[in-house]
């Protein structure tokens, strides 16, 4: 069933937006202040792939950089037309909609921004199901298909295109191209057959987006965190206060770094291996939770996500551990995305798999209570 996007469920897909980006993706509140003036009003239809005829084209869009400079530099407007145009000179394809190439975090938001630039409908599918930092952890990559062409530009009219290369050489020149562009540009990438959506990329992660939001939003200072885990279809590694965080400055690549969490009640330690996103979760050392799945470390008042760039010590939390989209679990997908991807030597240890977190007592209750909210992975489909 179709959905038309307008100012209301704005906040929603922000909040949605934010917890799968699983820390990373940058400030899903910012975007969606972009996202409600694009919007002046109207609606943009958020159509499922069954909705759209087969014969089409979707081009997947969103933007590439430092989302920390997205906060600093927001879109003036005008900077999808270009890339989109150049884009579909080269294929000779006419698009009936654009999907997201991200759906946690900014990307999650922005791919309606672009939407309302363009004139099109955004078609519920993306390329991750969550947020991760590269070019070659896009679905259509780790299954061993074409990224290019692909165009990076901005409203200034200037354009980069690649084309007939691997996304791991899209990605080297792309991050180091971005300082040319301001820090960040807008993306768009080959067009991708309609009939070919549900092989190659996430579908209804933009669906599960808004409903994760929605859910969210109940998320008040006396609510108890494990019926709220319930009702997001996550179960909670630990609510507590951050102890320490230690970061590595890289000399390539990206920053690495830990976050250790105290538990109120037993004195669990938790400990949180993160880069651009929370990656590994260890309970007393015992790993119980990683990549693909989503991580998250949530204000323990509020529900807010605190991203990897911002958690600090004193913060009293609540990390949580949400299913990630089954592609990712595929084995033909699953080398992408699992933690040997970031450096980690684990296994990836899937939601009902790992050891059992600590649970004080009365958390067994909470979830029975919170039960009427849905299944704890509906949704994971």
């Amino acid at each position: 069933m179709a959905i038309q996007l307008g100012p209301a469920e704005v906040d929603d897909l922000a909040r949605g937006t934010a917890l799968l980006g699983s820390g990373g993706g940058g400030q899903t509140d910012l975007a969606a202040r972009v996202l409600r003036r694009s919007l002046a009003g109207g609606r943009i239809p958020l159509l499922e792939i069954g909705d759209v005829g087969e014969g089409g084209h979707v081009v997947p869009v969103g933007l590439v950089g430092a989302v920390s400079v997205f906060t600093e530099r927001l879109p003036s407007g005008g900077e999808w037309t270009p890339v989109m145009a150049a884009i579909l000179e080269r294929t000779r394809v006419a698009p009936v909609g654009v999907i997201a190439i991200e759906v946690g975090g900014v990307n999650g938001i922005v791919v309606f921004v672009a939407a309302a630039e363009l004139g099109l409908p955004v078609i519920d599918a993306d390329l991750q199901g969550r947020a991760l930092p590269r070019l070659d952890q896009m679905s259509v990559a780790a299954l061993g298909e074409p990224v290019t062409p692909l165009a990076i530009g901005d409203a200034g009219g200037r354009i980069l295109i690649l084309d007939g290369m691997p996304s791991s050489a899209g990605e080297r020149i792309i991050r180091s191209a971005l300082s040319e562009f301001g820090g960040w540009a807008a993306f768009a990438m080959r067009p991708l057959p309609v009939a070919d959506l549900h092989r190659l990329t996430i579908p209804g992660s933009l669906g599960r987006a808004l409903r994760l939001g929605a859910r969210h939003a109940a998320w008040t200072r006396d609510a108890d965190p494990h019926a709220m885990a319930a009702a997001l279809g996550a179960r909670v590694l630990v609510a507590g206060r951050v102890l320490d965080v230690v970061r590595h400055r890289a000399t390539a690549g990206f920053g690495r770094g830990s976050v250790i969490i105290r538990a109120h009640e037993g004195g669990t330690l938790l400990r949180l291996e993160m880069e651009n996103e929370y990656l590994l979760a260890l309970v007393d050392g015992r790993p119980i939770a990683s990549t693909p799945d989503i991580l998250c470390v949530v204000d323990r008042a509020t529900g807010v996500p605190v991203a990897c760039d911002a958690v600090r010590g004193g913060l009293d939390v609540v990390a949580l551990h949400l299913p990630g989209p089954p592609f990712w679990w595929r084995s033909a997908a699953m080398h992408a995305v699992a933690p040997r991807a970031f450096g980690l030597d684990i296994d990836p240890i899937p939601l009902d798999d790992g050891p059992r977190p600590h649970r004080p007592a009365g958390a067994a209750d909470a979830d029975r209570r919170a039960a009427g909210h849905g299944d704890r992975r509906a949704d994971a489909r």
